[in-house]
């Protein structure tokens, strides 16, 4: 699956738990998430300074308003994420409530920390279910028009 499909997948069910997600489609997502995280950063960091010399908290106005669109951005952002990780979760045979788990570990300073590193790994490089599973039917054969 390529990256438009993908994403376009990953906001068209931003509200949607039950199904299933492809492992492209998660990977797509985070380097999208990734790339705008890096793009606000940069930019702040860059144009967003009030000169050299200066501390990195001080920012003027536009790395001010780049960092509060990004806010905004990852705020309405989150649920989507929740609902593809789920969904992720379910491609792979495991109840979508390992979410819920792995968001109380973040609360545990140095196991929540391992605990995303855990989760990220398992969801990047797990494969999923072959065939039709306990939440739907193999979405590897269900968008083959050419962007596979």
């Amino acid at each position: 699956m390529g990256p438009i499909l993908a994403l376009k997948l990953h906001f068209t069910r931003a509200f949607n738990v039950t199904g299933r997600s492809r492992r492209s489609e998660f990977i797509w997502a985070t380097l999208f998430y990734g790339l705008i995280l890096a793009l606000v950063v940069f930019l702040a960091g860059t144009i967003g300074m009030h000169g050299p010399g200066t501390r990195a908290g001080d920012l003027n106005l536009l790395g001010k308003i780049l960092i509060g669109v990004f806010g905004i951005f990852w705020i309405g952002g989150i649920v989507p994420w929740i609902t593809l990780t789920i969904r992720r979760f379910h491609d792979m045979g495991q109840t979508g409530w390992l979410v819920a788990l792995f968001f109380g570990l973040y609360f545990i300073p140095i196991i929540g920390a391992l605990g995303a590193i855990g989760q990220f790994l398992w969801l990047f490089f797990g494969s999923g279910a072959a065939g039709t599973n306990a939440y739907g039917q193999d979405p590897r054969h269900e968008f083959r028009y050419g962007f596979d």
